[in-house]
């Protein structure tokens, strides 16, 4: 005996091939408090249509809290000089001159 695994769409029920399916992530939406995820076809999504040219940012408050905002390139660079983009540290890892423990 086996089993098989069928995969559906969860717009519209429809039996995804494996080579079609495509699972999107819902990162933010006005309407979420978190995250959400679902399995559609690649032609079921094709009404969607990326924006070129943005800028994702995560501002971290004192308070704790954060914020998403997406900007254009033109706008962030009226803020933040094209020049200096490469001097600032990477998000990954340890920001220059800390030290653990002040030391």
């Amino acid at each position: 005996m086996g089993y098989k695994q069928i995969r559906t769409s969860d717009l519209t029920g429809d039996t995804l091939d494996d080579e079609d399916a495509v699972t999107v992530v819902i990162r933010s939406h006005p309407d979420l408090t978190e995250g959400k995820v679902f399995d559609a076809s690649s032609v079921e999504l094709h009404g969607l249509q990326g924006i070129e040219n943005l800028v994702e940012l995560e501002l971290r408050f004192p308070d704790g809290t954060t914020r998403t905002v997406v900007s254009t390139t033109e706008d962030f660079a009226k803020v933040v000089p094209a020049g200096m983009l490469k001097t600032f540290d990477n998000s990954r890892g340890r920001r220059t001159g800390f030290r653990p423990n002040g030391s």
